[in-house]
């Protein structure tokens, strides 16, 4: 055998090496995004959910399903607080309310529109 072709066998292997590197890491990542149901507790005519909403963040979601509201809650460790992020009218945002779909929520320090 001819050291060019022992040099295209050793690339040809660490290709599929790197191939399958590649491959188990994509698998794991989107195994990660997956919900779990523990996540969610739903209770009478609530729905409570954690998620990551940024690295090293996560956000409580609070479905209030009689009144529509979806508020969204973030920790400000700084502050040691649990902060209102949005509140959004879900009943709006799918035009379930007697009106076209579309439009907005309030958010803190914003009006209605």
């Amino acid at each position: 055998m001819k050291p060019i072709e022992v040099a295209c066998y050793c690339l040809i292997a660490s290709a599929f090496m790197l191939g399958g590197l590649l491959f188990s890491n994509i698998r794991g990542s989107l195994l990660e995004q997956e919900a779990k149901a523990d996540m969610v507790v739903s209770r009478e005519n609530f729905t409570v959910m954690t998620a990551r909403t940024r690295a090293n963040e996560e956000a409580v979601f609070v479905l209030n399903n009689i009144t529509n509201r979806l508020l969204i809650y973030r920790m400000n460790v700084a502050r040691n607080e649990l902060e209102l992020v949005a509140n959004e009218d879900i009943s709006r945002q799918f035009g379930l309310a007697g009106g076209g779909g579309g439009g907005g929520g309030t958010r803190p320090g914003r009006q209605p529109r």
